[in-house]
């Protein structure tokens, strides 16, 4: 089990955090997934077959820059 924080930025409303969060959890690997919109930051537990990459890939496509 792997867990990082990834910093994004771009999110403004807990709608679009609640659907971040439903979008990532759903993911094959992923155990936990914690959205904070004051810091910014996605902490996140997962294991193969999803990988950092994988992860921030996702992030990125759902509209949000990755800062880290």
């Amino acid at each position: 089990m792997q867990n990082s924080v990834i910093k994004i930025d771009g999110m403004e409303t807990e709608e679009e955090q609640h659907k971040l969060h439903q979008h990532l959890i759903e993911m094959t690997g992923v155990s936990a997934v914690q959205v904070d919109m004051d810091s910014n930051e996605v902490r996140i537990s997962y294991e193969t077959p999803v990988n950092l990459n994988n992860l921030e890939k996702e992030i990125y496509d759902a509209g949000y820059q990755i800062l880290n």
